[in-house]
């Protein structure tokens, strides 16, 4: 990515992570109330606190994305690898991270923790006891979040340019 001055980079920058952001935001909301009836006591309780429980998982989705990109950039040394070609080795970790994480807190807060239980629904793989769903969701949302993220963030940059 080529800018005219550093202004316009730190902008640019800040555009980019609050695109990652906002569209991980809205597809991880998507998916958290879509797995619902997964999850013990969730398909009977009242609405508002599953759109609050969904709304406060979310936020965390979305930190999750957005220190999973600054991990991937920070070893490429590329902040806007998102807005080119995406490197595999970018992407792999970029992926990685987030399911490593994902893994680890779903562990805590199924096990440790005791923040939350799987329904009968949900398949989980044994030797993690992370749901499928969770997994699922941090290996096809995060590449969903760069396509749209790359193409907003093009929209952008092709915007400011006239």
């Amino acid at each position: 990515m080529v800018f005219l001055n550093d202004s316009d980079r730190q902008r640019a920058a800040i555009v980019l992570a609050l695109m990652i952001w906002g569209v991980s935001f809205f597809l991880h909301f998507f998916w958290e109330m879509m797995q619902v009836p997964f999850f013990t006591g969730m398909t009977g309780a009242r609405h508002w606190d599953v759109v609050w429980l969904c709304t406060r998982a979310t936020v965390g989705d979305a930190n999750i994305t957005i220190g999973a990109y600054t991990t991937a950039a920070w070893i490429s040394r590329d902040w806007f690898w998102a807005g080119s070609s995406w490197s595999r080795s970018n992407l792999l970790v970029y992926i990685a991270v987030g399911l490593l994480v994902t893994i680890l807190f779903e562990y805590w807060a199924t096990v440790e923790g005791d923040r939350w239980n799987y329904s009968e629904l949900m398949p989980v793989i044994s030797w993690t006891g992370t749901g499928v769903l969770p997994l699922a969701q941090w290996t096809f949302l995060p590449i969903l979040t760069m396509l749209v993220g790359k193409w907003m963030f093009l929209g952008w940059l092709a915007l400011r340019s006239k």
